[in-house]
């Protein structure tokens, strides 16, 4: 039985949830009994599992049966994953889709206020929650995702206090929300089109909201909707080889070609830091396969760019108010990041954002 639901909120609103599952069997009680106490139901949940060797698949089967499963032979990616549930979930008419990780935990009136969010706005592709950290709840893991000028993409308000004061001073005009809960306008997505999966993991929402903000959609912070993230702020080799990847085709993709002209030396200067710096931790040969899988990837990438810079409604001028001059990650302090790489960084992004004109 649905359950009651506070005015405002439009009760025919279908609403798809997305869960990509990858050995998260600790994590799918918290995540799914947290859903079945939503304020505002969904209309269905879709979980794609990605070949997982913990015994998920049979447990949401014995305990979830509501939950329509897919099942994955090999591991596709977190983006071809959550393409297959969005297919399926445009293809039943979902009005609303809301793509969620398994690590995370909704508060119960979540749906209903990301719901009230976005409908009294116009113009917008996807709102996000405002998502905290676990078990520090009282701390903010993301109040949506900023992006570097040089493609790193990173959480906004990490480790602040969810406190009124705090709160109250959040935009909640986004650069890009966190793929970990973003709640998409499915006639919007699909314009913009679905994940990019040859992304395959990490930078597919950067990816995303990016393409929806060059057709001029908006993206937005809902703080009154609330989830927890069980967040690691380490960072693996893993992460640090597909991030570094899918940054450099990132930027290829978006900026005009004289954007990329103008933000070289800074990119050479980073890039022979981000060498030395891996060559130090022990990642370097991972870093080196990055470039041959950048190379491998230019033919598609290209034709995704010409598709892209053909159909986009704004210009580098009016993405610049959305680039950042410093690194702020969550997990990665080092003192030649704030002695040396941010200040040189950051004095040559202030310089050259007045030349960008195009």
């Amino acid at each position: 039985m649905e359950k009651p639901i506070s005015n405002g909120v439009n009760k025919q609103a279908k609403i798809a949830i997305i869960i990509v599952i990858y050995n998260g069997r600790e994590y799918i009680p918290d995540c799914f009994n947290s859903l079945s106490k939503q304020t505002l139901l969904p209309k269905e949940i879709i979980a794609i599992d990605n070949a997982s060797q913990d015994k998920s698949v049979k447990y949401i089967k014995e305990k979830y049966p509501q939950v329509k499963l897919i099942e994955n032979k090999k591991n596709l990616g977190f983006a071809q994953a959550n393409n297959q549930g969005i297919e399926i979930a445009l293809q039943n008419k979902a009005d609303y889709i809301f793509l969620l990780n398994q690590d995370t935990i909704c508060k119960p009136d979540c749906l209903e206020n990301l719901l009230k969010g976005i409908e009294k706005q116009k113009n917008v592709f996807a709102v996000q929650p405002l998502i905290l950290c676990w078990p520090e709840k009282d701390k903010i893991q993301t109040a949506g995702d900023k992006i570097h000028y040089l493609g790193f993409g990173y959480c906004d308000g990490y480790k602040k206090s969810v406190k009124k004061e705090v709160i109250e001073r959040l935009g909640t005009d986004l650069t890009y929300g966190s793929g970990a809960g973003l709640f998409i306008n499915g006639q919007a997505l699909k314009k913009v089109g679905l994940l990019d999966k040859d992304l395959f993991l990490y930078h597919e929402d950067l990816d995303l909201c990016l393409r929806a903000r060059f057709l001029d959609y908006d993206i937005r912070l809902v703080p009154e909707a609330r989830m927890y993230h069980k967040y690691t702020d380490a960072i693996s080799n893993n992460r640090w080889y597909w991030s570094e990847r899918n940054r450099l085709l990132t930027l290829l993709k978006f900026y005009k070609i004289s954007t990329l002209i103008v933000i070289f030396p800074a990119w050479l200067f980073m890039e022979l830091g981000i060498l030395a710096y891996s060559l130090a931790t022990g990642w370097f040969l991972l870093k080196i396969k990055s470039y041959f899988s950048i190379l491998l990837q230019i033919p598609k990438t290209l034709i995704k760019r010409r598709k892209i810079q053909k159909t986009r409604k704004i210009t580098d001028k009016d993405l610049v108010k959305y680039l950042e001059p410093k690194f702020n990650f969550a997990g990665f302090t080092h003192p030649l990041l704030k002695y040396v790489v941010n200040p040189v960084l950051g004095l040559y992004w202030q310089i050259i954002k007045k030349i960008i004109i195009w």
